[in-house]
């Protein structure tokens, strides 16, 4: 099946989607004339989708291929150094270009170190996880982690272009297709309840199933983009309604770091957001009027197809530390963006505590639910 469209999104980064893109790359590349091009993979995209890329795009012949680790733990300022001196020492100059070949991790890190090398070079997102396809590489955020906290050190610096090809999700374990999921999920309960309903009457395992070069995940994936570009034109450095695309963050970014500080039950970015969006989901109960039909229906369905790993007690002070650390924190107060319903989300509600505890113990109640035996 032949799928491209062009989306035109903010006024800084048209998007390209379809798996027939590579001439687009070509000519945009082109005509930026880079005098070099610099290709940052991680060791999966290296050997999956780094050949790909390069049989079917002329321009990228001879391209330099710099390497970093895979994960979150790659997010560093350290590592960003070590590429910054890769960088000096093959003689990158302004008018070189970065091309990010990877999931969210790799934009992530991969913009941070264009927006930090010598004042910010250009650069490109090629988005190859789930994860990066329907979030992390759209809207020109990049940061990496500073210590456990997550995204702490960043810019708002947007890519030239992003590159969305479905067919590089093929070389995706079912895990992480399943974490880019969440963010799919996020996007309807937030904007579209007819789309939440849709995705309500397919469970998880039922959805990674379906080829991913189907129109099912074609339409899944422009929808969320389509959605997060509409947001990020009116907002994009996050000032207001930027903030909407953060339920189920607050408390999935702290339970997504705490997982990288004690071994053990290492968190996927989508699985922690699942737990966060049903302790949002609580929240919206408890604060912005949520009907417990609709929490019933969002907790049922994240609880069934994603991990629940329960947040032990003696972890929940660490993990409300890095609640507060969170760039969702103002004036002492933790504020979140709920739902009233599904498609009608609130921003900047703050709530105390207490409640965030009573959100936490509700997730912790759902353990016995044998993700993911019964889908």
């Amino acid at each position: 099946m032949k799928l491209f469209s062009r989306i035109t999104t903010t006024d800084r980064t048209p998007i390209f989607f379809g798996n027939d893109t590579f001439s687009s790359i070509d000519r945009l590349v082109y005509n930026m004339r880079p005098s070099d091009i610099f290709i940052l993979v991680d060791p999966n995209t290296r050997e999956h989708c780094l050949p790909h890329l390069i049989e079917k795009t002329r321009c990228l012949e001879n391209a330099r291929v710099i390497e970093t680790g895979e994960g979150e733990s790659s997010k560093t300022l350290a590592n960003a150094e070590k590429l910054w001196n890769e960088l000096i020492a093959s003689g990158a100059n302004r008018s070189s270009l970065m091309i990010n070949l990877g999931g969210g991790v790799v934009s992530d890190l991969g913009g941070f170190v264009a927006a930090g090398y010598q004042r910010g070079i250009s650069y490109i997102n090629i988005p190859t996880s789930l994860v990066g396809q329907a979030d992390a590489s759209i809207g020109g955020k990049t940061a990496v982690n500073l210590g456990n906290i997550k995204n702490q050190v960043g810019f708002f610096y947007p890519a030239r272009a992003v590159f969305i090809m479905p067919l590089f999700l093929k070389t995706l374990p079912e895990k992480h297709l399943r974490s880019g999921l969440a963010e799919i999920i996020k996007t309807a309960l937030i904007s579209d309840a007819n789309l939440w309903r849709k995705i309500l009457r397919n469970p998880v395992r039922r959805l990674l199933q379906k080829p991913v070069e189907s129109r099912f995940w074609f339409d899944l994936i422009a929808g969320t983009v389509k959605y997060k570009n509409k947001v990020v034109v009116q907002d994009y450095r996050e000032c207001k309604l930027r903030k909407v695309l953060n339920f189920g963050h607050t408390v999935g970014h702290a339970l997504e770091a705490f997982s990288h500080i004690r071994p053990g039950n290492l968190l996927l970015h989508g699985e922690a957001v699942a737990a966060g969006m049903i302790c949002a989901s609580y929240l919206s109960h408890l604060k912005a009027g949520l009907a417990v039909e609709e929490l019933d229906a969002i907790k049922t369905y994240l609880a069934k197809g994603f991990p629940v790993i329960p947040v032990e007690i003696s972890s929940i002070p660490a993990v409300m530390q890095l609640m507060m650390h969170d760039k969702k924190e103002h004036k002492g107060e933790l504020q979140f963006t709920l739902i009233s319903k599904p498609g009608h989300p609130l921003m900047n509600v703050s709530c105390e505590n207490r409640e965030i505890l009573e959100a936490i113990e509700f997730y912790n109640s759902l353990s016995g639910n044998n993700y993911p035996a019964n889908q």
